[in-house]
């Protein structure tokens, strides 16, 4: 059973899963290290490594936190060649 839609329960306490690539350049532009990407049929689930203040910068992203442009751009780019290159 999913906690919520865009993630599944977290298999170990040390890891952040999040189907939201948009949630997941946010995070990436903020620090937190991209560790691994799963591809469960068409849907792509990216791991970080997680940290004491990931809650916080969730909340950060849904309440239209903000990070560099340039930032944003290329953690983008990099989860979506991540996705791509499965």
């Amino acid at each position: 059973m999913k906690t919520r839609a865009d993630q599944p329960p977290n298999p170990t306490p040390d890891r952040y899963h999040t189907t939201d690539i948009y949630l997941g350049a946010y995070l990436k532009a903020r620090g937190l290290r991209l560790v691994d990407r799963l591809l469960e049929g068409r849907r792509v689930t990216f791991v970080f490594e997680d940290r004491a203040d990931r809650k916080c910068l969730v909340q950060e992203f849904y309440a239209d936190g903000m990070v560099r442009a340039n930032d944003f751009i290329h953690a983008l780019q990099d989860l979506k060649a991540a996705v791509y290159n499965l």
